[in-house]
């Protein structure tokens, strides 16, 4: 069972329904850890392992705070643990990617983690996933709109654990692009029907700058999708100006540019097929020409 204590020092690390004070949340997580809570452990080897809120950075700590987590009976600890296996190396290493299509430039990184580590981040969404929203490029604002009919749930750093941070650095290796310059990871679900028309993931016009504070002019340069799941039908990712299809399986990754030689290439213009049976699930990285600050 979660202490009070944990309960409330999560919603305060995240601002959720509380003022966010996370060096204050971050405290809160020591002293619950402290006192031997397993969920408090596993918290705090993620904040442990992020080196953030005042929490310094070091993997041997966190992987050791990790396990004593699991030995006290955290199923998630443990559930990381297992994906990660016998050090950090060893979990982001990699099978060479593989390039597809020249334009737009497309790599394909296939059995890139285990379905094991798949069904755990599917889990971690279950019940949170909401309509998702396109950015509009001008603004950088979101909205609904009737071309993306899936719905999506997005990571915070609680939610990924220790074993995502290891995975958007397991990606940063294979697209030469640090961990900064990424989006919040977001897992979309498609059922039976959804889909995403064609559409480009760049986002700035060249003239507008965007984000929290007005003014970051930075754009996504690379896209990383994961496949989640498998046994569906159709949900096919299309580059429609090349004519290029593919449809992994889970576990397999692949990932292209939006942009080339610094400017948005238009070749990259890409779909998802409508699912016409099960249910899709596959995991969304953005990655941008400058850490992300939007």
């Amino acid at each position: 069972m979660v202490s009070s204590r944990t309960v409330l020092a999560k919603r305060m690390l995240l601002g959720d329904g509380v003022a966010q004070e996370p060096k204050r949340g971050a405290a809160l997580v020591m002293e619950a850890a402290d006192e031997g809570d397993p969920e408090a452990l596993s918290l705090l080897a993620t904040l442990t392992a992020a080196g953030v809120w005042g929490v310094g950075q070091s993997w041997p700590r966190a992987l050791d705070l990790l396990a004593r987590a699991a030995a006290l009976g955290s199923v998630d600890a443990a559930a990381q643990l297992g994906f990660i296996g016998e050090s950090p190396e060893r979990f982001v290493a990699f099978e060479p990617p593989v390039k597809v299509c020249e334009s737009p430039q497309v790599w394909t990184a296939e059995r890139f983690v285990d379905p094991a580590l798949c069904a755990w981040l599917v889990a971690q969404g279950a019940g949170k996933f909401k309509p998702a929203l396109m950015r509009e490029a001008s603004t950088g604002n979101s909205a609904a709109l009737a071309s993306r009919t899936c719905s999506d749930f997005v990571f915070d750093i609680l939610a990924g654990g220790v074993a995502m941070l290891l995975l958007r650095i397991k990606i940063a290796r294979a697209t030469g692009i640090p961990p900064p310059h990424m989006e919040p990871p977001q897992i979309f679900h498609y059922a039976v029907g959804e889909e995403i028309k064609p559409h480009y993931d760049f986002l700035f016009d060249g003239r507008n700058a965007y984000g929290r504070d007005g003014t970051y002019r930075g754009d996504r340069l690379v896209t990383f999708l994961l496949y989640l799941n498998e046994g569906y039908g159709g949900g096919e990712l299309e580059f429609v100006k090349a004519g290029y299809r593919y449809k992994g399986r889970a576990g397999d990754g692949i990932f292209f540019a939006s942009q080339k030689d610094g400017k948005q290439d238009w070749q990259s213009l890409h779909a998802a097929a409508p699912v016409t049976s099960g249910e899709k699930f596959i995991l969304s990285q953005w990655i941008h020409d400058r850490p992300f600050a939007a």
